[in-house]
């Protein structure tokens, strides 16, 4: 479907601007860093729920299901950002008596843990809480048999982890955060939809569990560049292997229409794709240098601005690097 679109854009566009550069969009995929970087490659992994003997009304302090859910979309996660087996992550409980994250503090005890286990990397999910469900029922339209409600609730939770080989704690993770639901129905019965919201909590646990995980690793994301064309071959072949992601295959046929080209605009414009091209490969230095060459030959508004984003991917890149050592 994507190259069937693209095709009937390039009729569409070439017909009605066949003398001048015309512009495509394309999406490309690039990584992040993480938001909060944690370093666990080649490292025993383990994962402690700990619990309470404590329960305050309207509160639930690490609810035994809903943590382990927490863990297991946290070692799920994990795992796949990692490309390790689920297996090599393992998952235990710990009780702390009536004193939260009491036991936490205790070098032994986290030393107790790792020789039990193995880990090297102890990941603590020491705090966990969730409030009652607060109802919020905006002004009824008459006009509608059906009534709406809005119903919120705080979650909160913390991770700790401790390195062994720093001996210390290296990440406190804390997530504080509003899960909202808007429930439409003839009938509004508070008592039936907090019950069913209830039994949907450890899906939802486990669903928070994976984003943090997330937060620990660097992540991918979509963007948008722009690639120019002519209306002849060359440059719809170029862009052909563009979407198809084979960077090496367009840069070629651009670096020949800048050598062949007398035309200093189309030189611009290849120039300009090359810089693109570079950047696919994870060449951002190469890419600027097109970029300035492209500017040489023409001012393209969008130079500068794909300048700024150049900068910002060598920047991050460097970040990535020094978070997966």
């Amino acid at each position: 479907m994507r190259c069937l679109y693209w095709f009937l854009s390039m009729l569409l566009l070439g017909g009605t601007a066949a003398c001048g550069a015309m512009i495509q969009l394309i999406d490309v995929d690039v990584k992040l860093p993480a938001e909060r970087p944690i370093s666990f490659h080649h490292r025993e992994i383990a994962i402690f729920n700990a619990l309470y003997d404590t329960a305050e009304q309207e509160t639930i302090w690490n609810d035994s299901l809903l943590i382990n859910k927490v863990a297991e979309g946290f070692r799920n996660q994990l795992a796949i950002e990692l490309n390790i087996d689920l297996d090599s992550i393992s998952v235990f409980n710990h009780f702390c008596d009536h004193t939260p994250r009491g036991t936490l503090d205790d070098k032994e005890y986290i030393y107790s843990l790792s020789e039990q286990t193995g880990a090297r990397i102890l990941v603590l999910i020491d705090s966990l809480k969730h409030g009652g469900f607060e109802h919020t029922q905006p002004r009824y339209s008459a006009a509608s048999e059906f009534r709406n409600t809005y119903i919120t609730t705080e979650w909160q939770m913390v991770f700790r982890i401790f390195d062994m080989d720093t001996d210390r704690f290296t990440a406190r993770l804390s997530f504080k955060d509003t899960l909202f639901w808007n429930i439409l129905a003839k009938v509004l019965d508070s008592h039936l939809i907090d019950k069913r919201l209830t039994s949907s909590m450890p899906e939802t646990a486990e669903y928070l569990g994976s984003l943090a995980a997330k937060f620990t690793q660097p992540q991918w994301e979509t963007q948008e560049r722009v690639l120019f064309f002519f209306s002849s071959a060359p440059w719809y072949k170029a862009l052909e292997h563009a979407f198809m992601f084979e960077w090496e295959e367009a840069q070629n046929i651009w670096l020949m229409l800048t050598k062949e080209n007398k035309n200093h605009k189309k030189v611009a414009y290849a120039a300009y794709n090359l810089a693109v091209a570079s950047e696919m490969m994870g060449r951002f230095d190469l890419a600027k240098e097109w970029l300035d060459m492209s500017g040489k030959y023409l001012k393209i508004p969008e130079v500068k601005y794909y300048m700024q984003i150049l900068d910002e991917r060598k920047q991050q890149q460097r970040f990535i690097l020094l978070q997966v050592e």
